[in-house]
């Protein structure tokens, strides 16, 4: 018989937000959020011999829909273990920010509320994704994912075809030990963009590839964990809400110019008694030779505390600031605060 273990967490987040376009003649849009974080989840966990298996559903605040976060087997040969399905991707390492995604300031307004991490401001994500994943046992792993191309260049009115030959392909080591973890990477996605209309016709590869460090110190009195990478075209490599200027440039003879981009985040936890206290901050940066502009920026950073209630039961108050800085023109864009509570329970 399969060993089979249930799991359920439940997060609702409460709080205020404030929106600043900075933009002439609109005002700032102040909200309520009172919502259930839509990465509220149940799941399941099997093994049965050397063969295992996890299925995770989330609960989506708006509307109460049901969508498939985790859904995978792996199979233990002994040396390691072989990943089969939709999991999360290697370099995705969140910070302990539980502010949402505000709407204005992302991509798709539908998820404004979940809890950011930093995402687009240092914490590398592109969600789950269908992959083979190899784990060794001595902390070596590869992953092939499936190729994005749903940002970026792709979207650009004069491509007819896009086409992709490889799976995005991932590297990485896992070190680990009793007060250190490290997580050196790199990764590659490549696709390919055509134009049949005449007087524009094209038909170029865009190339994006990443390095990064994810990593956790214990210092006794103190945690610090951290994120950092470069990378090329990171918004066509399909990481979440870059900034405008991380996407290749498609130039009006057919020619890519391509983007370069770095950032990370740092962030510093202490105990005090009974609660856990946490400072971070998160930066990107991006740039493209071709629109001979200046550099695209934004920046995040919070506090918070963990305060825990009963064994599984916690609340997390949070101040947390969104700001976009200037753009490539240099033009002031967008800035927000959010203030509020975490409650979660997990079963």
């Amino acid at each position: 018989m399969a060993e089979f273990k249930p799991y359920a967490s439940v997060r609702l987040l409460t709080g205020w937000s404030n929106y600043d376009p900075n933009v002439a003649g609109q005002d700032d849009d102040e909200d309520l959020t009172w919502a259930l974080s839509d990465i509220s989840r149940f799941g399941a966990k099997f093994q049965t011999g050397d063969l295992g298996g996890r299925v995770e559903f989330g609960i989506r605040g708006e509307g109460n829909d049901i969508s498939s976060r985790l859904i995978y087997g792996t199979w233990d040969f002994g040396g390691g273990t072989l990943l089969v399905g939709q999991d999360w991707t290697p370099y995705t390492y969140w910070s302990d920010q539980i502010a949402p995604r505000l709407a204005p300031l992302g991509r798709n307004p539908s998820n404004y509320e979940a809890e950011n991490g930093f995402v687009g401001y240092g914490c590398l994500w592109d969600s789950r994704q269908p992959q083979l994943k190899l784990k060794l046992a001595n902390g070596f792993y590869a992953a092939l994912i499936e190729p994005s191309t749903s940002q970026g260049a792709a979207d650009d009115l004069r491509v007819d075809d896009v086409d992709t030959t490889l799976p995005k392909i991932v590297l990485g080591y896992d070190i680990k030990t009793e007060s250190l973890y490290l997580n050196p990477g790199v990764a590659y996605n490549t696709y390919d963009v055509e134009s049949t209309t005449p007087g524009d016709t094209f038909d170029e590869s865009v190339d994006s590839w990443l390095i990064y460090l994810n990593g956790k110190i214990a210092l006794g009195m103190a945690d610090l964990q951290g994120s950092i990478h470069y990378g090329q075209n990171l918004d066509d490599f399909g990481l979440y809400n870059r900034e405008n200027a991380a996407t290749a440039q498609i130039q009006a003879d057919g020619d890519v110019e391509d983007s370069d981009c770095w950032g990370g985040y740092l962030q510093v936890a202490f105990k005090v008694d009974p609660a856990t206290i946490t400072l971070g901050y998160g930066y990107v940066q991006s740039e493209n030779d071709a629109a001979g502009r200046e550099d695209d920026e934004q920046q995040s950073y919070f506090a918070n505390a963990k305060i825990p209630i009963a064994e599984t039961f916690f609340v997390v108050p949070e101040i947390s600031f969104y700001d976009h800085m200037e753009d490539a023109n240099e033009n002031d864009e967008a800035e927000a605060w959010w203030v509020g509570l975490l409650w979660r329970m997990d079963f």
